[in-house]
This record gives structure tokens, sequence and C-alpha cells, in this order.
């Protein structure tokens, strides 16, 4: 439904009582059980909006989270569809189908999936009709596409020899649909906690209050199990057993992070919880121990936190998920003292972080009119996109293939196909080179930006990141950033990584040049800081363009 980019009307937030009714919706359509308000808030957001969409073969309704995050959508007169976005969050909410990764890939690119790439035994819900998550086998209960049952699965107990189609393809995570999401990054989770959550009972929040020694330690049956974990336990003793921890020994884990970090990390404060986490609790988890917070009792790093924060180990401000640490229990404090550090995974190497975040730009070439009898002869495809190398290869091939060599090696004759091709007359001798340079001008420039984890390929040249160092009226100097969505960089999530590493605000707007393209700005001279911030991202030097307007020129001797 959306291998292409669906067109979206501007978005705009919804009445409380429509938010009911979608959820009320959902519940009933996916025959949801009674669940907690946070995770009522997970399956439709508290804030949500709501846009209408166009595609080349329908039009219908996306809503959005806060974030601009799309969380469903309903074809006109169809049915209201979760995204993979709230499908990651609430994995419960579709029945899931099993196949092969590579079959996912295959899936991205859109295709449906065939009964023979499914994996048996098969969910009992998987009856013919029914909306289904697609999932991989490697990384079970993390849905990678969405679409219908064609066929009922349940009657199959082998799909080897089998034909048809099982599950026509929706919407998956990697097609227009997700790709609208432009404000933030979300990354595809490990894992997930298939199992529907019930109701807790809330505990009364206690007053955080690191003056106090003697409220540090919990008393009687309140102290956390971490104390008998590191206390009695060695952690070597543990991880040897990490395949078969219980919820209570995961939570330790967690616990002992957090002593970890406060006993040998320098946390600048205040600090977001997502980075948080990231940067410093599942940094410092035990070694060999590859657990997340979906895996421990608070199944929520809001819940971990404010937990944390009633046994008087840290402090947050914020509400529900938007929190941001702002203190953390004093090193002095006994129970930090008497802890014992353990051993944690190695980081990995600024070689493995490069490999990693490396990002490619690759020029690419579409044959054009002209160039369509070189194909034939060659009974090459003609209709399709090539790179520099194969197009030389392609050229030398059809060199060699019809004697076009002079009597000088590193010339060639034109015959009537490569003459046309390159605009030069019939025999004319020209340098092999230069016929071949001639001869690439002569295609549609396309160029391809791969990371790790994306790639697409587009029409025209490759873009270059803008970074304009200016002063406005008033005399505030600012830094201007454009032209950097199609290297996989989100507007929203770039805007708060510059406001955190320039230590200024910033915002979102439409570029000066062009208004059809976003643009980022930052308080204060950070032109430098920003092209390094944009080389860790993988970007190669060559792909930014800095100017600075605030300083002076030298002048003329």
């Amino acid at each position: 439904m959306f291998k292409k980019d669906p067109q979206v009307k501007a978005s705009a937030n919804i009445k409380s009582s429509d938010r009911k009714k979608l959820l009320a919706q959902v519940v009933q359509l996916y025959s949801v059980p009674s669940l907690p308000k946070p995770i009522q808030s997970e399956l439709v957001p508290t804030t949500s909006k709501k846009a209408t969409f166009k595609t080349q073969f329908t039009s219908g309704v996306i809503y959005f989270s806060e974030q601009e995050i799309p969380t469903y959508f309903q074809p006109r007169d169809g049915s209201i569809y979760p995204t993979v976005y709230t499908l990651w969050k609430c994995p419960f909410l579709l029945p899931q189908i099993k196949t092969h990764p590579h079959v996912i890939d295959i899936i991205a690119g859109g295709a449906d999936l065939m009964i023979p790439g499914t994996i048996p035994p098969f969910d009992p819900r998987l009856k013919k009709g029914a909306i289904v998550g697609v999932v991989s086998d490697s990384k079970p209960g993390v849905v990678m596409a969405v679409g219908v049952l064609l066929e009922d699965m349940t009657v199959y107990d082998r799909v080897i020899g089998k034909s048809g189609v099982a599950v026509e393809i929706i919407h998956t995570y990697s097609d227009g649909l997700a790709k609208f999401n432009k404000e933030i990054d979300v990354e595809i989770p490990a894992s997930v906690n298939t199992e529907i959550p019930k109701e807790e009972e809330e505990q009364p929040e206690t007053p955080f209050d690191s003056t106090r020694e003697d409220t540090l330690l919990p008393e009687g049956d309140e102290t956390p199990v971490v104390e008998e974990a590191y206390e009695n336990s060695p952690i070597e003793e543990l991880t040897e057993e990490v395949a078969k921890l219980t919820i209570e020994e995961i939570d330790n884990f967690f616990i002992r992070s957090l002593f970890q970090t406060i006993k040998l990390e320098t946390v600048e404060l205040p600090i977001p919880s997502s980075k948080f986490m990231s940067m410093y609790i599942y940094k410092n988890l035990p070694k060999d121990v590859d657990y997340n917070i979906k895996q421990t009792s608070w199944k929520k790093t809001a819940k971990f936190l404010k937990a944390m924060t009633k046994l008087q180990y840290l402090d947050t401000k914020g509400k529900d998920d938007d929190l941001t640490i702002i203190k953390l229990m004093d090193i002095k404090s006994p129970i930090i003292q008497s802890f014992e550090p353990h051993k944690i995974n190695k980081p990995k190497s600024n070689q493995e972080e490069k490999n990693k975040n490396d990002m490619k730009i690759s020029l690419l070439y579409k044959p054009t009119s002209k160039a369509r009898m070189f194909f034939n002869k060659l009974d090459l495809k003609y209709d399709a996109i090539y790179t520099a190398s194969e197009l030389r290869g392609m050229f030398e091939t059809y060199v060699k293939k019809f004697n076009l060599v002079s009597s000088n090696p590193k010339s060639i004759n034109l015959d009537d196909i490569i003459s046309k091709i390159v605009n030069k007359p019939l025999g004319t001798p020209i340098p092999r080179d230069q016929a071949f340079r001639d001869f690439q001008k002569n295609f549609s420039p396309y160029y391809q930006i791969a990371s790790a984890s994306q790639s697409e390929i587009f029409k025209g040249e490759p873009p270059k990141i803008n970074i304009v160092t200016e002063m406005k009226i008033g005399r505030k100097i600012i830094t201007r950033v454009s032209n950097f969505e199609k290297f996989y960089i989100k507007p929203g999530a770039f805007a708060e990584e510059l406001r955190n590493k320039c230590s200024g605000s910033s915002t979102i707007g439409q570029a000066v040049h062009n208004p059809a393209i976003t643009e980022v700005q930052v308080q204060g001279p950070h032109g430098p800081l920003i092209i390094e911030i944009l080389k860790s991202k993988g970007i190669p030097i060559s792909a930014i363009d800095f100017e600075d307007k605030v300083k002076k020129k030298k002048k003329r001797s």
C-alpha cells in the first residue's frame, strides 16, 4: 500500500473523545483485554494526531503520536491497521506469523509473503482474513510487516512444496509510511515482550533526600534483592547461568549497573532518560548479559527510573516517559562505598564504530534512449541502473567484441552505435579514456546512499549538507544546517542532538534558500563541531559544505 511515499496533509491533534473512540475501536477490533493505563497510552498515545493521506491506489487517514510517529492507518472504507511502531510497543496486538530473515528483505522490497516462506507451527488465530504481524524467526516478536492472511494457515503442518500467497503485505518497516517518521530516530528493537501486561498496584511516591544517610538504605523487607546478589553471589556465577535467569535476577543486574554507573562514571546532569540508559545502564550491565528493560519486572525505562527514585538511588523530573535524571546518589553513600564493581562487555573499538557508522555514497547511471542499441548488442538489460565500474566493463567488452581498437591500442575507432552515443563522426579515432568519459556523460545520473541499516537510490547528483554560520539582526550568531534528510538524519533527533552538544537552543523550520527542505538552526557559531557530529554519523567530508559568513574575510594585500 505504501511502496511509494504517501502524500500526507498537515496533521492536527484529535480531541480526547476521538482518542477514546479510536482506543475503543482498536480494543474491539483486536480483542484486547483490560490493560493498565500506561499501556493504553502506548496502544493509543494520550496526545494523538490525525491527517489524511493519498497514494497511487487509495486514500485514507493516518494517526500519529505527538512526535509525528505513525501509529495507525485506515484506508478509505477499510479497517484500522497498526503500524510497526505501535507493534514494537504492543506486540500482543496481532497474531504473528514467522518467516526466514532473508524473506523479510524480500517483503521490504514490495513482495507478498508466500506459503513456502512461512515457518510452522502456526498460531490458532492465523485464519483467513486475519490481520497479522510478520516476524523473522531470528527476532521472534519483533513485527517487521503487517498484512492480511489470504489462507487459513492452521491447516498446514508443512509448507515445503506448497504454493500460493499466505499474507498480502500492506505495510513494512521500511515503506513510505515508515519513512514518514521524520522527527525522531526509532531503532528496530532487538527483542520485545509479547506478554499482555497486567494491572499493577501503584506505590506512593517517596520524596528524594540525598542528605539523609539513614534513608539511603531501605529498611526491613524493602531491602532490594540486589544486595544479596552482589554480597553473597559472585557475578561470574550468575552470568554463567544467564540463559536461566529469573526476572528478579535480571532486575538485580540493572540495579547493579546503576550502582556501577554511580561509582565509576562521571555523568553530566541533567541527562535525558534515553541517553542515560544507552550510555550508562546498558553499557554497565555485567559481562555476557544481553537483556533489555522489557525483560525486567519494570518493562519500561520510566518505571525502572521511578522505582530507583523510590529507593532514593536517583532523582528525576518530568512525567510519563519524558523523564530527565537530575540527581544521582552520593558516591560516598554506604551502599555505593560497599559495592564491588563487576566486569562489563568490552566496548567496541573506534574502528568497529567507524565501520558501523560508515555511510557510502555511490554514483550510478541509467541508460538513455541513445544507448538502447548498445545494450541490445551485448544482450544486456537496458532499463536498469549501473555503477561506473559496470559501465566501464560493458564498454571494454563492446570494444573487444566488435574490434574497435585502432592501430594505437590506447585509441578506438567509433562505430555507428558508439558514435551516436558520444555525438562524434563515424570512424573517428579517439582516445579510449576520452571515448568512455563521453559515453558515460550520456547516461542519466543517479546516486545511492547506503548506511549499515538503510540504502536508497535517488535520481540526480548526490546532495551536500549545507552548514552556514551567520549573524542575524540583533547581532545574534546562529548556525543553520540543511539538506541532511537523505542521509537518514531525522530533524527532531538532530535538533535535540545539536541542542545538547552545542549547548544552545535549536529550532526546526524551512530552509532559507529552499522552503521545500527542512532546516535545523542552533544558536552560536558551531560549524566545526557540527561537521564533527556529521562525520561521526559516517557522512564523508566531501558531502558537507560549510560557509562561515561571520568570519572576516582577509584583506587583499
